[in-house]
């Protein structure tokens, strides 16, 4: 093929909508306790980055910096399907925005993304454990997702719920967060 019709033809490919032949569905919970729902659908672009991104992660830490970067990649692919953009880190700066999440909505979107790339075989160097809880204060209930470092065996927390949208979520040893870590 003549590298005009070469260019013409992946320049119309990238052009068209992207309704993947590959692509994953997840749904993202939003509105305090999951109380309303999106399927946001992740293309084959979004999952050729996810996986590169990963397969450039030469140890546990690059790798848990890569989930971060995922995680914010995806929350910013959701914003164009749901209202999410206004979530305020914590409850207390959103709590009439209809985009609102509180920590059990970040658990789940956070535990169903990683799943995904936790069962395609992406994660080489954490296992994921699922959602955590704490009550440090007896009323003060928090949840995050937790990973495994499977060198070392220390468990870390993914958490985005401290920030604002927009920002990486947080991540931090599973027994300074159980603590009641708040950056």
């Amino acid at each position: 093929m003549p590298p005009l019709m070469r260019w013409l033809s992946i320049a119309l490919l990238a052009a068209l909508p992207a309704v993947a032949a590959g692509a994953e569905v997840l749904t993202l919970c939003y509105h305090y306790g999951c109380d309303r729902n999106r399927r946001i659908e992740v293309d084959d672009t979004a999952q050729i980055w996810f996986r590169q991104r990963l397969d450039g992660a030469a140890d546990a830490a690059d790798e848990r910096a890569a989930m971060q970067d995922i995680v914010l990649s995806y929350y910013q692919r959701a914003a164009r399907e749901a209202p999410i953009a206004s979530d305020r880190g914590g409850n207390h700066e959103d709590a009439t925005n209809v985009g609102r999440m509180d920590c059990l909505d970040h658990s789940h979107n956070v535990l169903v993304l990683l799943q995904l790339l936790a069962d395609k075989g992406w994660l080489r160097h954490h296992q994921l454990l699922g959602q955590v809880h704490r009550a440090p204060l007896l009323f003060d209930h928090h949840a995050a997702v937790a990973v495994r470092d499977v060198a070392s065996g220390q468990d870390w927390v993914i958490d985005s719920w401290f920030r604002d949208f927009g920002a990486p979520p947080v991540v931090v040893p599973l027994a300074i967060w159980k603590e009641g870590f708040s950056p």
